[in-house]
């Protein structure tokens, strides 16, 4: 029987939820699963404009929420 000097490792600690907002305050965001499902099949300049416009929505929510 072999013995370790390291204890063994303990249950992870869970992590707490962040509180919640009043459904009120929170900025509805727009859906882009649709949009990204679309994107394969298009040519590489649409892609690349189609994803630039989810970026600049998602960068002004983040920028918005951190106000």
């Amino acid at each position: 029987m072999r013995v370790s000097a390291r204890p063994s490792p303990s249950a992870p600690r869970p992590v707490p939820a962040p509180p919640r907002t009043d459904s009120s305050t929170r900025r509805a965001l727009t859906d882009h699963a649709g949009a990204l499902a679309a994107i394969g099949d298009l040519a590489l300049d649409e892609r690349a404009a189609a994803l630039a416009d989810i970026h600049e929505d998602l960068s002004a929510a983040l920028r918005e929420a951190e106000d």
